[in-house]
């Protein structure tokens, strides 16, 4: 089976690094074909130079296979991106086409694209946050709420991370309920070693004592990262002694700056940036934050149990599955985030790393995601 993967965003978020993750894996099994725009490459070329000898084709299109979030409303927007795919998908002949969406708008292009082939190729999506347009906060998002069923019926099947986001998927545009494949992770390995975990928060830069991170794209609407500087201020408030780690860049970063100055906690807090070493660093954390007001399943919350780092969030989405009742709060409840999270530093509740380690490893096991995808695919595609 011949498959091309297309990754539209230029960015690189967990949604895209998982998807990748799946990508390597698929290549041991099946011929793979990855499309992606040059300025994703510019930007990310560490990442994606590291697919030679993976199994994996790289197509590096010269035109943004996104052209911008106004592109969703109409298709000249559009056309020049979907007449390169489509050059691409009469070259490769692929037997299907999977493409990544971080949200519910986005594969338009591709599917501009095979509308231009024939005969037509089978486009699937595998589909991060199910959220509307307007809750994710983009331009002109109520008129664009109305155009989603329409948008996500293009595709012949999706695919989710999650079975509550599978849910809301059906029940909300009356669509047949997606396969759930969870974010495929490679698990870290778990710093179980005292001098050792000193020794690398020194190389890394981090202080020793309680360390609490988040880890991701540095936006407010989504990740929740005011949420975490005031948890931060309540707890050191209340006498508790920790430093507040902040993993990533995004257009926030600022006004996050910002609010620690604000809040009085700058001293406390840690700015890394974006880092190719994540890995590395949440097996020292003692804990991952994830004030997050709507997700998926995160790609960082798998690494952190895998690692046996707890995880403490709010109630949303994945989370929902993967954490345990103490350690998720309703969305919002900042005192009740402050009161589990100091729970768990204290040691009045427990974390049960094994348990957790082995749902997300399995969870997130590429080999098997990659395994599901293919046996999906045969079901709905068979003698290809």
């Amino acid at each position: 089976m011949r498959l091309l993967l297309v990754v539209e965003e230029e960015n690189l978020g967990g949604a895209e690094l998982s998807f990748l993750e799946l990508s390597r894996s698929l290549g041991t099994r099946a011929e793979v074909d990855l499309a992606l725009s040059a300025r994703a490459l510019q930007k990310h070329g560490a990442i994606y130079t590291g697919f030679s000898g993976s199994g994996v084709t790289l197509h590096v299109c010269i035109n943004s296979l996104y052209p911008g979030t106004l592109s969703n409303l109409h298709r000249f927007l559009r056309r020049r991106a979907a007449g390169e795919l489509a050059a691409l998908i009469r070259r490769i002949a692929p037997d299907a086409i999977l493409v990544n969406l971080p949200t519910v708008e986005r594969g338009q292009t591709i599917l501009d694209a095979v509308e231009l082939v024939s005969p037509r190729i089978p486009v699937w999506g595998f589909l991060h946050l199910v959220q509307r347009p307007s809750t994710i906060g983009v331009k002109f998002g109520h008129p664009r709420d109305l155009m989603v069923k329409s948008l996500l019926r293009r595709f012949d099947r999706l695919l989710t991370v999650s079975e509550t986001g599978a849910r809301e998927l059906s029940d909300r545009y009356a669509l047949c309920r997606p396969a759930v494949i969870r974010p495929p992770t490679a698990p870290l390995q778990p710093v179980f070693s005292a001098s050792e975990r000193d020794r690398r928060r020194t190389e890394a830069g981090l202080p020793q004592g309680w360390v609490v991170g988040m880890v991701g794209r540095v936006q407010l609407r989504q990740k929740g990262h005011d949420a975490g500087l005031r948890v931060l201020a309540r707890l050191l408030h209340q006498g508790l002694s920790l430093h507040f780690t902040v993993i990533g860049d995004g257009p926030d970063l600022a006004a996050v700056r910002t609010l620690a100055d604000r809040l009085g906690v700058t001293s406390r807090t840690s700015f890394l940036g974006w880092r190719t070493d994540v890995g590395q660093l949440i097996p020292l954390l003692d804990a991952l934050l994830l004030p997050s007001r709507f997700e998926g399943l995160p790609q960082t919350a798998l690494q952190a149990s895998t690692a046996h780092v707890p995880v403490v969030g709010y109630a949303v989405d994945g989370l929902t599955e993967l954490l345990p009742g103490d350690f998720q709060v309703p969305p919002q409840d900042e005192l009740g985030l402050a009161r589990a999270l100091a729970d768990l530093l204290q040691g009045t509740s427990h974390w049960p790393a094994e348990e957790l380690a082995l749902r997300a490893a399995n969870w997130g096991n590429p080999g098997w995601c990659a395994e599901r995808l293919l046996s999906l695919l045969s079901s709905d595609l068979p003698g290809r």
